[in-house]
């Protein structure tokens, strides 16, 4: 290798070192609850790909694969458009357990790790826990992380709350089923 290509390369790796440690990439993890007024196979379908279309506004799954969306083990969906399009990974998905565990990767932004838990209380109704661990680089850093302070998911699983509990109440279609 010619010397100068040599310098040529280096050079070119210490500027891409230094842009990507300007990123600050950071991760931060959150785990958060609140109750429901059904019980927990009433909630699971919920915090399901197709269940979260009763509750969360502009959420519209597309099938990666397979060719329909599945409430079970590596079925990979896309959400959203744009900068904020981001690929999902069922890595766990337990009836049985009331729990769904999932990774989303947004390209552009960050990456996150997501487990819910939902938990059987008496009289119908039923406890859910949600732990987030999302890993933020590139411009919008600051913003995420910020959608992630403490007050800031707390009252996100307070709206989640209300949305399901609003869900329930207005339930128009048949609930999600889950195959077990």
């Amino acid at each position: 290798m010619n010397p100068l290509h040599a310098i040529l390369i280096l050079g070119l790796a210490g500027m891409a070192y230094v842009s990507f440690s300007r990123e600050r990439t950071q991760q931060v993890s959150r785990t958060g609850g609140f109750d429901l007024p059904c019980s927990a196979d009433a909630a699971l379908p919920f915090f399901t790909p197709e269940g979260e279309r009763e509750w969360v506004n502009g959420w519209n799954p597309q099938p990666v694969f397979p060719d329909k969306i599945e409430f079970k083990r590596d079925t990979v969906f896309r959400q959203g458009s744009g900068d904020e399009e981001a690929v999902w990974t069922i890595l766990d998905a337990d009836p049985q357990l009331h729990r769904a565990e999932y990774v989303r990767v947004a390209p552009r932004s960050h990456t996150a790790h997501i487990i819910v838990k939902v938990e059987p209380l008496a009289g119908e109704r039923s406890h859910v826990i949600v732990s987030y661990t999302v890993t933020v680089f590139g411009a919008h850093s600051a913003q995420i992380l910020s959608e992630f302070s403490e007050s800031a998911y707390a009252e996100k699983m307070q709206n989640w709350q209300r949305w399901i509990s609003t869900a329930l109440k207005n339930r128009r279609s048949i609930p999600v089923s889950i195959a077990q």
